[in-house]
């Protein structure tokens, strides 16, 4: 009789205990469609200045009508056939969105009341996606960040997370995010490099926060962060009450980049004296065909404070011009990204999960005939408004696919923006747009622009 070739191998005595072997790949295996469900619009009205009041800007061009619409009338000094402005309304038009916030709403009620849930949906391992959206000057960045006293979406997501993972939070800095969702394992020297470039890059704050000039600082103007870098005004204790095992431990990582005249830059590049060009980053895929920004800097944060000293630091380094209509206008569309580590802390430390929030500062769409932008400037507002487009045609190529039957393409990949972001759309994750408007009857035909645009994004989700 042959002897069997595996004569001689030693019998299992045991389980054998493999990393991972039990995780749920049906998800993964799916076919990664745009989905149709999870896209909410909320629209906050910004109320006039008293400048604007002052000058007459108040016409009731903006009404707003229960709790999810508004009306938009043309002003009265409009003349309908103006040339160049066939498509300006001779009647009111109503919008519809998932819910609208007066001028009078406070910061603490548009987060409940838009993103709130997104931040425990990324705790409790989803993916998210939030981007402010609008014209230059609506208010954008006032509810992206807040003033000092009145934090905005960013300083009140990462309050409720910490205030969540409070008494699990996986201090050890060995597991690390890479790629789009993996993770590796890092030796004691590359820990010791990641802290050791974590306690360089804080210190670069303190640096700063003593050389400013009252010019530069005015380049923070609307951050919720003190000249010490705290968020003063988060004071609440909001958060969520999770069903943590005693095991289970989370680690918190971020990063912050821009793409500005459609090249992506690290935000958290330490950028030596005397340069001022940034390194252009590409973007690559992982193994699934999901997009990720290659050699992104990805820092270990341990509270919500040091958190946003890491985001101060980097909305230093983003691209801001002067336009005519704003001072300090964002000139590039910046990504704040939440990465959690779910760990099962006992013996080897396990990955549960990766989740992800992400918090988009889109830059204003504008009219150069407006802001009489020339060279640089007009450069970025053609890139701006042409990734905005893409984003739009996107939106409506997936709306247009809930109900087709022969599939329409989505253009991802003509812009970097929406190619960075497709992975939110394409997977069972949750988006949010947050759109500012102002009222000033200047700024009509840019509102109804805009009032258009995510009005259809609000339609394809209700589709």
């Amino acid at each position: 009789m042959m002897e069997s070739c595996f004569t001689g191998i030693p019998k299992r005595v045991g389980p054998v205990e493999v990393e991972d072997i039990k995780r749920n790949l049906l998800g993964e295996l799916e076919a990664v469609e745009p989905q149709t469900e999870n896209l909410h619009v909320y629209l906050r009205v910004r109320p006039f200045t008293a400048t604007e009041s002052d000058s007459g800007e108040s016409q009731d061009c903006v009404t707003i009508e229960g709790s999810n619409s508004v009306v938009l009338r043309a002003p009265r000094f409009c003349q309908p056939n103006r040339q160049g402005d066939k498509s300006l309304p001779q009647t009111a038009q109503r919008f519809t969105f998932t819910q609208v916030f007066g001028p009078e709403a406070s910061q603490r009620t548009v987060f409940e009341g838009s993103i709130r849930g997104l931040v425990q949906d990324a705790l409790q391992g989803g993916n998210c996606l939030v981007f402010t959206y609008g014209v230059t000057n609506a208010g954008k960045t006032f509810t992206f960040l807040g003033p000092d006293h009145n934090s905005g979406l960013l300083p009140r997501s990462l309050a409720v997370i910490f205030n969540s993972i409070k008494g699990h939070l996986y201090s050890r800095s060995d597991l690390k995010p890479q790629r789009c969702r993996d993770f590796s394992r890092l030796t004691p020297d590359q820990q010791a490099a990641e802290i050791s470039n974590k306690k360089n890059l804080l210190r670069l704050l303190k640096e700063s926060d003593k050389s400013l000039t009252t010019g530069k600082s005015a380049s923070l103007e609307g951050s919720s962060v003190s000249s010490d870098g705290s968020m003063s005004s988060v004071a609440e204790a909001d958060n969520f009450c999770l069903d943590i095992p005693s095991t289970v431990c989370f680690s918190v990582w971020v990063s912050f980049c821009e793409i500005y005249n459609e090249n992506i830059h690290d935000l958290l590049e330490q950028v030596p004296s005397g340069q001022h060009k940034r390194t252009v980053l590409r973007l690559s895929q992982d193994v699934k065909g999901n997009s990720f920004i290659k050699d992104l800097r990805w820092i270990q944060v341990n509270s919500s404070e040091e958190a946003y000293k890491v985001m101060k630091i980097g909305k230093r380094n983003q691209s801001l011009s002067s336009t005519r209509l704003n001072h300090l206008s964002s000139r590039s569309h910046s990504i704040f990204s939440i990465r959690i580590l779910r760990i099962d802390d006992v013996g080897v430390p396990r990955v549960l999960g990766i989740s992800e929030l992400a918090l988009c500062d889109l830059a204003g769409s504008e009219r150069c005939s407006r802001t009489h932008n020339t060279g640089e400037r007009l450069k970025e507002a053609g890139n701006i408004n042409s990734s905005l487009l893409t984003l739009g045609k996107c939106i409506n190529a997936m709306k247009l696919n809930q109900n087709a039957k022969l599939q329409h393409h989505v253009p991802f990949r003509e812009s970097k923006l929406t190619h960075f972001l497709q992975f939110f759309f394409c997977v069972s994750g949750r988006v949010s747009m947050v759109v500012n408007i102002n009222q000033n009857t200047s700024c009509f035909d840019e509102t109804l622009n805009v009032l258009k645009f995510s009005a259809m994004a609000q339609k394809r989700r209700e589709g």
